[in-house]
């Protein structure tokens, strides 16, 4: 599970035909068309007017659905939000412990106290793929540390059509999202935390993920994407749900002009949303401006 969470949290030179954020979806007998765009989860509303056409587009359209909705998710019940958590936690029947050997427990604790200043005692109630988000997401704030404090564009996106009268929806759950992250046995939840342990360098990640967006190089994040997943975890964290993805849309895009707002990974390689749809039978177009 090669440096899984950070590409599903993220999961994003000289602009190619491929380089582009933004895509037109028509054709295919569609009366009306809709658009694509590929969001970086932690960048913040104000990079959406650095897109071109991204607040055109967001005009034009009826619908804005992004991975899930999030204008929902911010109206659960406590029962539902408790429900949620409790898929972070270690079941009650296993201890965080028994998970890990005597010297992996030892380059955890160093690990966690140099990452979170705690050793891995404090953090026992929680399941390691939980631990990781939880350094993971501190090593964002540290590349991007507006990301703490101002909306993020997949959810400013959807906030602000709701706002303005449009329909918002999402493509997949909440908690289908969460059963991705946390639903894996935990043995193989504890040797990826090893293995990001022993491999993994976030923050150089991250920032080339993000450098890479913000240049608006699909090309380059295929490239950084490729250099870090395994087959196995691409298939499972991109291509089975794009593949789903792309049903969702086959149905809706006859009958309502959409943006789709997806983590920018899910564009560009052969199974890809670019080449799903067109594989489909629909044109997509560059919007350059």
């Amino acid at each position: 599970m090669k440096q899984i969470l950070t590409i599903l949290a993220l999961s994003l030179l000289c602009l190619t035909s491929n380089a582009q954020l933004l895509w037109k979806i028509s054709g295919n007998g569609i009366k009306k068309p809709s658009y694509i765009v590929g969001s970086h989860h932690a960048c913040t509303f104000q990079y959406c007017d650095s897109i071109p056409g991204l607040m055109k587009a967001f005009e034009k359209v009826d619908y804005v659905i992004g991975e899930y909705d999030m204008v929902k998710s911010q109206q659960m019940t406590p029962e539902e939000t408790m429900k949620l958590k409790s898929m972070m936690m270690m079941p009650a029947d296993t201890s965080f412990g028994s998970l890990f050997a005597e010297d992996e427990k030892a380059k955890l604790d160093e690990f966690l106290k140099s990452k979170l200043g705690v050793p891995s005692d404090k953090l026992v109630t929680l399941k390691p793929m939980a631990i990781m988000i939880t350094v993971q997401n501190k090593v964002i704030m540290e590349v991007l540390p507006d990301a703490a404090t101002m909306t993020g564009m997949d959810k400013y996106m959807q906030t602000f059509a709701d706002y303005k009268g449009k329909g918002v929806g999402g493509l997949e759950t909440m908690n289908y999202q969460m059963e991705l992250l946390f639903g894996g046995s935990l043995e193989s939840q504890a040797d990826a935390l090893l293995e990001y342990i022993d491999t993994g360098n976030t923050k150089e990640l991250i920032t080339k993920l993000t450098d890479a967006y913000k240049s608006q190089d699909l090309d380059q994040l295929w490239e950084v994407f490729m250099e870090q997943m395994s087959k196995y975890d691409y298939d499972n964290v991109v291509t089975v749900r794009n593949r789903n993805w792309e049903k969702q849309m086959k149905e809706l895009l006859p009958k309502q002009s959409t943006l789709f707002v997806v983590g920018a990974g899910h564009l560009p390689g052969e199974f890809g949303m670019i080449n799903l749809l067109r594989n489909a039978g629909y044109k997509l177009k560059p919007v350059t401006k």
